[in-house]
């Protein structure tokens, strides 16, 4: 073995631990999404009226701490109005799902900021990624805090979480998601080139195409969040028009225009519906544009089949009228879609300097 061989093998070590670290990371959040929508669809998320970072760690552990959880509920809107007759049998349910939530919460805090710390000291890290890193946790901090300032909103006078605030926490789960995943991509990097032939660089138009699907979808997942806060998904349960209408009466009736998107019913699931047909429309050009390019090729087929998915979940779960199993999946299915999304951004600004010739000599371009 050489001496660059000898340097490089404890580095290439180093970087496989960072990325199973991150990888991890990526599950746990994207995890906390799924189940924070598990919440929002159950009415689960309005259970537990207090935030207690530290000593709400630990549920309720004997009959009495279970009558002051349920005395402090009965106090919210979301009892006096929504549940008044619930019996301590179905709170326990509600509750279990908004503890397992915030649960998940404070592992994927631990989860990142432990490991990050031993890389650091370890100076596994180099140049800017642990200011990187340490940014990310950061958001992910104030992402709690943002959950707790939106079910607060709910606990008020009525039993509605703020539409702005639920589309601002999923919008920055979302984004959470993309930071990390994007290290993640960074630290599955080769440290030496993998040998074969050089790859050309991905050119503007994939990398202008890239940009645009990313951003529908995440517009669209955002837009989902205002569904989700007006409960638009219980209306216009037809398909394809919205009640026969193609355009349907009444859009934009709140001003500014765009309070609309999370004020108004109808408007919401229109411009939701409009949004899909739109990623719908400019994912088969992208993979047309960029079906040959060695970088991104292989994921444009799987890009437009998960999306095809998600489309039919979507429409399944609208005709059904919104069943939990069915809006959870459509949710998860989402962040799949968006995370291919962000892989394939990555591989076009990041890109791979070769490839390596597959078994027999023939190159991976054949």
């Amino acid at each position: 073995m050489t001496a660059t061989q000898s340097q490089t093998a404890p580095a290439s070590s180093s970087r496989r631990a960072l990325t199973v670290w991150l990888a991890l990371c990526v599950v746990v959040v994207a995890l906390m999404v799924v189940v924070g929508g598990l919440t929002r669809l159950t009415g689960s998320g309005l259970s537990i009226v207090e935030w207690k970072p530290l000593s709400g760690t630990l549920p309720p552990l004997s009959e009495t701490d279970w009558n002051a959880e349920f005395a402090a509920y009965k106090t919210s809107p979301q009892f006096r109005i929504s549940f008044p007759d619930m019996e301590m049998p179905e709170f326990r349910h509600i509750f279990w799902l908004e503890y397992v939530h915030r649960l998940i919460g404070r592992a994927a805090g631990i989860i990142f900021l432990l490991p990050l710390i031993y890389f650091a000291v370890r100076h596994k890290l180099k140049g800017e990624e642990p200011y990187k890193l340490a940014i990310i946790f950061t958001l992910g901090f104030a992402q709690g805090a943002i959950g707790w300032f939106m079910v607060k909103s709910g606990l008020m006078s009525q039993p509605n979480v703020s539409p702005y605030l639920l589309a601002y926490h999923l919008g920055m789960g979302f984004i959470l998601l993309a930071l990390i995943l994007w290290q993640t991509l960074n630290f599955s990097l080769p440290l030496e080139p993998a040998g074969g032939f050089e790859l050309p660089s991905p050119p503007l138009v994939l990398k202008i195409f890239a940009c645009i699907v990313l951003a529908l979808i995440f517009l669209q997942a955002v837009i989902g969040a205002g569904v989700a806060g007006l409960h638009a998904g219980l209306t216009y349960n037809t398909f394809p028009g919205m009640d026969g209408q193609w355009v349907p009466d009444g859009l934009w009736p709140v001003a500014p225009w765009y309070k609309s998107l999370f004020e108004d019913v109808t408007t919401v699931q229109f411009c939701h519906r409009v949004m899909a047909y739109m990623i719908g429309c400019v994912i088969p050009v992208f993979w047309l544009f960029g079906r040959n390019n060695p970088h991104i090729g292989h994921l444009l087929p799987i890009l437009f089949s998960v999306f095809i998915v998600q489309f039919l979940l979507g429409v399944l779960t609208l005709l059904f009228v919104v069943p939990t199993p069915l809006a959870s999946l459509h949710q998860a299915n989402a962040l799949l879609l968006f995370g291919i999304a962000v892989t394939i951004l990555h591989r076009l600004f990041v890109p791979l300097k070769t490839m390596a010739y597959a078994i027999g000599g023939k190159s991976a371009m054949a």
